[in-house]
């Protein structure tokens, strides 16, 4: 009898759930599509499902204007996902501020990137990619190899939007020199690059201190 005891403890030792000791149990494909299920079901808080990538992306602008000292390209970034204008489908997608400075986000360190996509630092257009407005869909533009664009059918808002700062150079897409309100943390009368929403690629100069939309791109 008491055989018969120990051997039923050794079988419901055998027969618990199984822990997850090694770290690479928690990236396999069963962990995942478990943890998927209890995010989807509300079972946990722990969530971690993947950020939706977009093909053909969109543009919003916000529904606050800022001046130059934005908090860096962070801060900017962090306006265009708090804005009440972002979309709210998909639920986790990210939207990035269309600005550069001469670190944190550069389109092009050469006119117009002869040296193909690694001239990019955190850029937020993708190569080849067809955007549109979010508001109604129309499409802007549709970009090239490196990620850029020579020429925009559409505006990139519904009303067009002047002094939009950008940090960009009147062509050529590369940062302009000093002119990114001290990499977007300074509201003086400097100058910096600026654009409209018909015109985003060509920009000549506006001040810090002037306020406009950011505009806001999908990634």
């Amino acid at each position: 009898m008491r055989f018969l005891f120990f051997a039923f403890v050794f079988l419901c030792f055998q027969c618990s759930p199984s822990e997850l000791n090694n770290p690479s149990d928690f990236k396999s494909d069963s962990f995942r599509e478990s943890e998927t299920i209890l995010c989807l079901t509300g079972q946990t808080s722990a969530c971690q499902l993947a950020i939706p990538v977009c093909t053909t992306c969109r543009f919003f602008s916000t529904s606050i204007a800022y001046n130059g000292n934005r908090g860096g390209i962070v801060g900017a970034d962090a306006k265009c996902m708090s804005d009440s204008k972002k979309p709210t489908e998909p639920a986790r997608a990210v939207f990035k501020a269309f600005l550069v400075d001469d670190v944190n986000r550069i389109a092009c360190t050469t006119s117009n990137c002869s040296g193909g996509v690694s001239e990019h630092t955190d850029w937020i257009l993708k190569p080849n990619t067809t955007y549109k407005r979010a508001v109604d869909g129309v499409t802007i533009v549709t970009t090239n190899g490196e990620g850029i664009f020579s020429t925009q059918p559409g505006d990139a808002e519904v009303s067009t939007v002047n002094n939009i700062l950008t940090g960009f150079f009147a062509s050529g897409w590369t940062t302009r020199s000093s002119g990114h309100c001290s990499r977007w943390s300074d509201d003086s009368v400097a100058i910096t690059g600026h654009s409209s929403s018909n015109n985003l690629f060509t920009t000549g100069g506006g001040g810090c201190n002037i306020s406009s939309v950011i505009l806001c791109v999908e990634q």
